[in-house]
């Protein structure tokens, strides 16, 4: 109706055609080179918060794009399409590409993004921006999404031609109902992402903010970590709902510590989050069905036909595969808020390590000094924030004991939390179990240097204690067997020397694998982007030598290669 008031445009935003070369997850990159305009692109700062696809009313922006120099890489990469630049870095409604929900799921992204085409969608700018809030409530409802199966029966996927093609009444842009109940379901949603390792706005795990809570810290004590530039309009939002989770998690007792007590009151927390998310849902329906004027009949068989229309199947994405889901849809289990918790203390003490590299257990490095593993300071960290360490507790939760956790599945849950873009690697002298060593290294101090340090400081004693090991025990086996000892203890004696042989042979290994991916060679690498196949061998032409610019995909395959990782590794590709 080109005779009416303008609405909204909807426009599709960037194509890299390369994202493995393009886009990084934001904790891959230094989160002081995150640019939010086209004036800091100029100053040093390549990366800028990349939309991609949305989720009902909030999703936080993981993903970033290199466009440095007002994106003088990706106009120079001819396959690149850059479409309606003139919207970047303005505030818009982004929406989820498939049907999956059953609704349009829309969420608003602030002006400081480039926006994705993501698979022919892209974003929504209105006209006038104070509108937005509103605009996203009615646009979430059931009968704009009933409209949009209407118009589009056959398809699973949200073009943007067709979500230009929605109808909506102006009215509904105008009420301020709409508004409130989005930008509360926005805020209630901010809130609990503030729980999660990966956010932007990432405060601390949601079992820490509920012991700290407890000990009376208040809103103005828990605010982001993180440094990420959209982390900074972050604030605790004064809606009712809001007000009464945050009092409800501070009630409990301070002391003394249950684990399991605190757990479950991150449980209660995200229950309260849905049930009223699910309020607010319902009363959104219900403000635009009386704004339509349908009557309860209308809307009855409205909703019985968007019900049994089918849905689409989640899209393949490389992370699939790791542990519960962060978004509020799946719902967290008390196990899982403990198992968040040991990981987020162990990556404390990886951040805070001088070289970023820790042992897995107690060793001695090549001067005679005692390093500390990772499980003793795991265990440090958790006394110093809780006091003593209920193992009980945290065996329960883990199903075995911390220090066997933190030995055969920390790396692969670490890997499934960070969407197989991992900042902890761990380097392991066999691929699955136990291994006879093994040590962590953190991604943003990963340096050429990195891997002879653990080869010379760590590794070497630890193989010349094996080999003196394994030759006592030869010696004393070869004294019993002259001696004519024979029976249980010789079968001892000779069990305990494999052992031994074993272990030597396992680090002895693992050197050797360092050793050869310290030296010149060349990789067949598979990646359906030719740039990664380029940059893996550019790293290890002359020996390896990482480059932190390249990313985290780039940068661990030639250790996935050499076999210094756990077979977990290996689900890291693209």
């Amino acid at each position: 109706m080109p005779d009416q008031p303008k609405i909204a445009d909807v426009k599709q935003g960037l194509a890299t055609a390369d994202d493995l070369r393009f886009t990084r997850y934001w904790w891959e990159v230094p989160v002081d080179q995150v640019a939010t305009s086209r004036a800091e692109t100029f100053r040093g700062k390549k990366w800028v918060p990349f939309a991609k696809g949305g989720r009902p009313f909030y999703q936080d922006i993981a993903l970033v794009v290199n466009w440095g120099n007002d994106g003088e890489e990706i106009r120079s990469f001819p396959k690149a399409v850059i479409r309606n630049e003139s919207f970047y870095f303005r505030p818009g409604l982004a929406w989820a590409r498939m049907m999956v929900s059953g609704r349009l799921d829309f969420s608003p992204v602030p002006g400081r993004c480039i926006f994705s085409h993501a698979g022919g969608g892209g974003q929504l700018f209105l006209e006038h921006a104070e509108l937005a809030w509103a605009g996203c409530a009615a646009l979430n409802s059931t009968l704009e999404a009933a409209a949009f199966r209407l118009m589009n029966p056959l398809a699973h996927g949200k073009e943007s031609g067709a979500i230009s093609r929605l109808f909506i009444l102006p009215e509904t842009l105008h009420s301020w109902r709409l508004g409130n109940l989005a930008r509360e379901a926005h805020d209630l949603l901010w809130e609990w992402a503030t729980g999660d390792e990966t956010a932007t706005v990432f405060v601390a795990p949601w079992i820490v903010q509920v012991w700290l809570r407890r000990q009376g810290k208040t809103d103005a004590d828990l605010m982001p970590t993180t440094g990420h530039p959209l982390a900074r309009d972050f604030a605790w939002s004064d809606w009712p709902s809001a007000r009464a989770i945050r009092q409800a998690l501070a009630e409990g007792p301070p002391t003394p510590l249950s684990l399991r007590a605190l757990a479950e009151a991150c449980v209660r927390w995200q229950a309260s989050l849905q049930g009223r998310l699910a309020e607010i849902q319902a009363q959104i329906d219900d403000e635009v069905y009386r704004l339509y004027g349908i009557s309860d009949q209308d809307r009855a068989q409205i909703e019985a036909e968007l019900s049994a229309a089918p849905e689409a199947e989640p899209e393949e994405a490389e992370e699939t595969e790791g542990p519960e889901a962060p978004e509020t849809e799946a719902v967290l289990s008390a196990e899982e808020h403990i198992r968040r918790l040991v990981h987020y203390l162990a990556h404390q003490v990886l951040r805070e390590d001088p070289d970023g590299i820790v042992p897995l257990d107690d060793t001695y490095t090549a001067d005679g000094r005692l390093e500390r593993g990772l499980a003793y300071r795991v265990r440090t960290k958790f006394a110093e924030l809780f006091g003593p360490v209920p193992e009980a507790e945290l065996q329960g939760a883990l199903g075995m004991t911390l220090d066997e956790w933190l030995a055969t599945r920390f790396f692969g849950y670490h890997l499934g939390l960070y969407r197989l873009r991992p900042v902890i690697w761990q380097v392991s002298s066999r691929p699955r179990g136990r291994p006879a060593f093994g040590c962590f290294i953190h991604w943003p101090r990963l340096d050429a240097d990195t891997l002879r340090k653990i080869r010379e400081v760590y590794l070497r004693p630890a193989v010349e204690g094996a080999r003196q090991l394994a030759q006592r025990l030869a010696s004393e086996l070869a004294r019993k067997q002259e001696a004519g000892v024979s029976g249980r203890e010789l079968s001892q004696a000779e069990r305990l020397w494999r052992q031994a042989e074993d272990r030597y042979e396992e680090l002895v290994g693992l050197a050797g694998r360092i050793e050869r991916l310290l030296e010149p060679h060349r990789l067949k690498v598979q990646s359906r982007s030719g740039w990664v196949v380029e940059k893996v061998n550019e790293l290890v032409a002359g020996g390896y030598r990482p480059c932190r610019d390249y990313g985290v995909r780039v940068n661990i395959e030639p250790l996935k290669q050499a076999g210094v990782l756990p077979a977990e590794a290996e689900r890291v590709r693209g």
